[in-house]
This record gives structure tokens, C-alpha cells and sequence, in this order.
């Protein structure tokens, strides 16, 4: 087993699981958090720290992304970021 951060590890047959729970969140390392749950909603449901107009700074809408486990519901993942960009950024573990 790699411990990739607090919330993910790989486990030696390749899939990536939640740390807390032991949920699988991915099926491999090019694609670890495939079996995630998302949830978007909109900027100005966030925070105070985050919930700034964006018309002050962009001329597209903002909206929060979050990235799930499906077994304990622990949070992997945040973003704050244009709505038109495509969902979810990806990322991969290095082969390296």
C-alpha cells in the first residue's frame, strides 16, 4: 500500500481507496477518484472567505466543485473555479 495524501491510498492491486473508510475511489492510478461523488453548486454559497462577487474579478460564473468518497462521504477534493470549464480536473498518479 502507497499512502497518496490524508484521504487516498494505492493499494498494491492498483485501485486507489479511501483511507478512512476503505471505499474503492478509483480502479487505477490513471484514474483515481473515477468512482467519486461530485457535487457543484455556486460560489456564493461558499464561505465568507470565498464568497466575493466574480463579477469583481472575472466575467465568468464561479462555482464550487467537490469530490467525494461514496463510502463515508469525506471530502477530497475542492475547487473554486470557472463553471465552463470541464468537470473536475484531472490528475494521475506518475508510473514513476
Amino acid at each position: 500500500m502507497m499512502k497518496i495524501d490524508d484521504n487516498l491510498e494505492l493499494k498494491p492491486d492498483g485501485t486507489v481507496t479511501c483511507s478512512h473508510c476503505g471505499a474503492e475511489v478509483g480502479p487505477d492510478r490513471h484514474n483515481p477518484m473515477a468512482k467519486a461523488i461530485r457535487h457543484e453548486r455556486p460560489s456564493s454559497v461558499a464561505e465568507p472567505g470565498i464568497r466575493a462577487d466574480p463579477v469583481f474579478f472575472t466575467d465568468r460564473p464561479i462555482v464550487i466543485r467537490q469530490v467525494s468518497c461514496s463510502g463515508c462521504f469525506t471530502v477530497l477534493l475542492t475547487e473554486i473555479v470557472p463553471g465552463d470549464e470541464p468537470q473536475h480536473r484531472h490528475w494521475q498518479l506518475s508510473d514513476a
